[in-house]
């Protein structure tokens, strides 16, 4: 029989420890430090396999121990315990490296789960839940990379974004990244319950606790214990229903609707939320519960719109293309550069969801290739539509000047700016070519592109020129 895993307990609390020691020992070699400086006197004594680490040390600070621990073995894996509630601290923590973070006064049986998840951890892999994010964006890169950083942890997360962006898929990637992956993940569109039915809806109730309550009902969020618990459009619950929830947050249990003389019911969830309107608004509006907001926004992530991100509208386009052409029997549909150009121009105002839709359809009428024929006929109309109207706003000549009138249309600053931005792209390229003599490859390496990127710049260029020539 192999040797049994180290533990390493740093914590100034001997009641932590005399909780603790016990409990693990019965599967893992325990090691005990009462400060800071002992703690890492023991580590390089005994090198455990896992250290948990009170933040809030004497002299020197659990930060400044876990500091000292990564530049010594930055793969360990170290489990923050705070009885402060901070957790922003907790989130300080993670960014330095911790894996995960637990809150005093701790569970016993939480402690030695997560010790045993984080021994048995596989090493960190792209695996499944990277490979359903799509997208090579810079913007989308700034996503994942704080999904792999708190995916593993327990910290509570919101995501703000607009309807569309995929929030739904990013919650479940972060689920799959989690020591929860292999419990459940319940997700809850809180928008789609009516005002009065959210408590029952979200927390059951008791046999008779209203008119026509037959009998007991367990509640959708007792489904997630030792999961995950996804609460889709957070922003629409009712105050006194997210006061039920700061309880559940806080205190990990809950009472049912109409429930007398009976024990909380315990639960042990991981809480990610989602929104697609600022929760700020809503607190300063007083329709959501700052004390709830803080508790839930651990950590923000703010999903771009996919106007943001066009240059993840091809490898998004090509993968709808080909999961809908299996669907269908028609594996060998790809999609035309034509189709893509048309798809790259349009501004996608329902994001992701509204291109996934656009898609599904162009498939079915597709015969070897999905071209831009295949594609609705209001995407070449708004595409025109928007740029006549940028290039007359930016001349000064709009349709309310022609006609004598006062502006009715508002600027758009945005589309502005990306108007601008790809003139000037357009300038910088046109201006090497005639400066240089060189080949189209070094040329993209001259711009930080690559060859695949430039050539597509390139074609817009030509398929604009040769447009304003027909024009004119």
């Amino acid at each position: 029989m192999g040797s049994r895993a180290g533990v390493l307990i740093i914590d100034d609390d001997p009641s932590v420890c005399r909780t603790l020691s016990p409990l693990l020992a019965e599967a893992f070699r325990v090691h005990v430090a009462a400060s800071g400086e002992d703690g890492l006197a023991e580590f390089d004594r005994v090198r455990p396999d896992i250290v948990l680490l009170d933040l809030m040390l004497p002299q020197m600070s659990g930060l400044a121990v876990l500091r000292a621990l990564k530049r010594s073995s930055a793969d360990l894996p170290v489990i923050m315990m705070t009885g402060f509630a901070d957790v922003q601290t907790a989130v300080q923590a993670i960014k330095l490296g911790a894996l995960d973070y637990l809150q005093k006064p701790l569970d016993g049986q939480v402690v030695l789960r997560r010790v045993e998840q984080a021994v048995a951890r596989p090493p960190a892999a792209p695996g499944p839940a990277r490979a359903q994010v799509i997208g090579e964006s810079s913007a989308m890169k700034r996503v994942w990379r704080l999904i792999e950083r708190f995916g593993p942890t327990d910290i509570p997360i919101l995501l703000q974004g607009e309807t569309g962006t995929g929030k739904g898929l990013i919650a479940e990637a972060i689920h799959q990244l989690s020591n929860r992956s292999q419990r459940p993940f319940v997700a809850i569109d809180c928008a789609t319950i009516p005002p009065d039915l959210a408590e029952s809806e979200l927390f059951g109730y008791e046999d008779g606790a209203f008119t026509g309550a037959g009998k007991r009902k367990r509640g959708r969020v007792a489904f997630a214990d030792r999961g995950t618990l996804f609460l889709d459009e957070i922003g629409t619950l009712a105050v006194a229903t997210q006061c039920k929830l700061l309880t559940l947050f806080e205190r990990q249990n809950f009472l049912p609707l109409g429930a007398r003389n009976v024990e909380p019911t315990h639960l042990d969830v991981r809480f990610i939320s989602a929104t697609n309107l600022p929760l700020l608004h809503a607190v300063d509006e007083g329709t959501f519960r700052a004390d709830l907001y803080h508790r839930l926004n651990g950590v923000t992530l703010e999903l771009p719109p996919l106007r943001d991100r066009p240059d993840d509208i091809t490898s998004l386009a090509r993968h709808f293309v080909g999961e809908f052409a299996r669907r269908q029997g028609k594996a060998g549909v790809e999609v035309s550069a034509d189709a893509l150009d048309l798809l790259q121009q349009y501004s996608w105002p329902g994001n992701v969801r509204e291109l996934q839709r656009v898609l599904s359809v162009a498939v079915v009428t597709a015969c070897g290739a999905l071209t831009a024929d295949d594609l609705p006929d209001q995407l070449r109309i708004m595409t025109r539509s928007r740029a006549a109207h940028i290039h007359e706003e930016l001349q000064g000549t709009s349709p309310a000047q022609h006609s004598g009138t006062n502006r009715t249309t508002p600027i758009n600053l945005r589309e502005i700016k990306e108007w601008a931005g790809r003139e000037a792209q357009k300038r910088v390229i046109l201006e090497l070519q005639s400066r240089t003599n060189i080949s189209r490859q070094d040329l993209a390496r001259m711009l930080g592109v690559d060859a695949k990127t430039l050539r597509s710049r390139l074609k817009e260029m030509s398929s604009q020129s040769s447009k304003i020539r027909s024009a004119s």
